[in-house]
């Protein structure tokens, strides 16, 4: 079996360093070292440009080093993605094209010319039609995207390209990579095999993903099997592109919105990305409608080519996934931190404008999200909410080594 690991490292933007350290510790480091004592282990890492600025760090940055020497020894590819982590469908194309630029130049400052990325991670793969033709018009040879996104069927041995480009499309087996990620056991070779029989058939080729940091941080059993996995003398590791140039096509396809975390029920609702926006999320709504009225903002002060560069940068920041995902309550929850993102984008509407009915719809909208996730947080009504949740979706989940099941 070829077997293509596709890894996502990632930490948000004004991340505590004390847990960045802690998660290299866990997970980065020794991936690292794994891949550095055994040449013949081949994988495609996603690294996001935001992890990038917190590895400059004196500590951490062996971490930048270890990962330029197995790309300059072709030992692991490199994809491109959005620098702090934003859901690109939910983006103007603009500020689309504008974290990928960043992403870009801050990966190859640290990097050097190795950096040359053939592929395309959008995070949570997030996919939506206009995405992919943007991927397409930039020149990527393929993104990968969850099996969800195929519109039937997916056949692990043919090519598939966007119609109407050449963008290739690969897409991840759900199944076994959310086993790998959440339920494997260290030792317990015989079960992943029969996962992989279930749900990749006989198929020479597996293509599985995942957060990287699933590999001893979030899970050490994780760790623990795949350094195994990747050893049997049955499996050849393969990166994504190499795992591409083998397989017979192109069939073309036109992939349907949603991300890695969609579920079918979510797809039929038509809420793919419902994670980071759901009508149905009083949150949401609101911190889209604080997200949007700052977005003004900020566009009507560039149009008079005066947005200071220090504000531009603080509000490529808050596009970040993190504060939707924290409100979802599926199962995700943490008040201070919706509260805190809240009063960030607060703190950039009042640098960018004077006082004015927009600033104070701001403030009214700052308190709105603060009060209503306070009072779900004081009632209980979030924590009933996750209750209800993992009833209906019991696969385990973890965070930090804890299960959050």
């Amino acid at each position: 079996m070829r077997w293509a690991n596709f890894f996502h490292v990632y930490q948000p933007p004004h991340w505590p360093a004390r847990i960045v350290a802690k998660v290299a510790r866990e997970s980065y480091r020794p991936l690292i070292k794994f891949l550095l004592q055994h040449r013949d282990v081949r994988v495609t890492v996603n690294l996001a440009g935001s992890l990038t600025e917190q590895l400059r760090q004196p500590m951490l940055r062996p971490i930048l080093v270890g990962l330029r020497r197995l790309l300059e020894r072709g030992q692991i590819e490199l994809t491109d993605s959005a620098i702090y982590h934003a859901i690109l469908p939910l983006l103007p194309a603009s500020e689309i094209r504008r974290q990928i630029a960043l992403n870009r130049a801050v990966n190859r400052r640290a990097l050097g010319r190795a950096y040359q990325p053939a592929g395309f991670f959008p995070p949570e793969m997030a996919y939506s039609p206009r995405l992919g033709q943007l991927l397409g018009q930039l020149g990527y040879r393929w993104v990968i995207l969850d099996g969800i996104s195929h519109p039937g069927l997916v056949n692990y041995e043919s090519r598939y390209q966007l119609r109407g480009t050449r963008l290739g499309l690969v897409f991840r087996n759900r199944y076994v990579s959310d086993y790998l990620a959440f339920e494997a056991q260290a030792n317990d070779i015989r079960r992943f095999f029969s996962t992989v029989q279930r749900w990749n058939g006989q198929k020479s080729l597996l293509i599985t993903a995942m957060d990287g940091e699933n590999l001893g941080h979030h899970r050490r059993a994780a760790k623990k099997i795949w350094q195994q996995l990747v050893h049997l003398p049955t499996i050849e590791t393969v990166t994504v592109t190499e795992a591409l140039a083998a397989l017979d096509g192109p069939v073309s396809l036109s992939p349907r919105a949603a991300s890695w975390s969609s579920r079918p029920i979510d797809i039929r609702r038509g809420v793919p990305f419902g994670l980071w926006k759901n009508p149905n999320n009083p949150l949401h709504v609101l911190q889209w409608r604080l997200f949007s009225t700052v977005l003004a903002l900020v566009r009507a002060r560039q149009l008079r080519g005066r947005l200071p560069r220090q504000i531009r940068h603080e509000f490529d920041q808050v596009l970040t996934s993190d504060w939707y995902w924290w409100a979802s309550r599926e199962p995700w929850w943490d008040v201070e931190i919706v509260g805190q993102a809240a009063e960030r984008l607060g703190l950039l509407a009042e640098e960018l404008s004077p006082p004015s009915q927009t600033i104070e719809r701001v403030r009214r909208l700052i308190g709105r999200i603060k009060e209503t996730s306070r009072r779900w947080h004081a009632s209980g009504a979030a924590e009933r909410h996750i209750k209800r949740f993992m009833r209906r979706e019991p696969q385990p989940r973890y965070l930090g080594g804890k299960s959050v099941s």
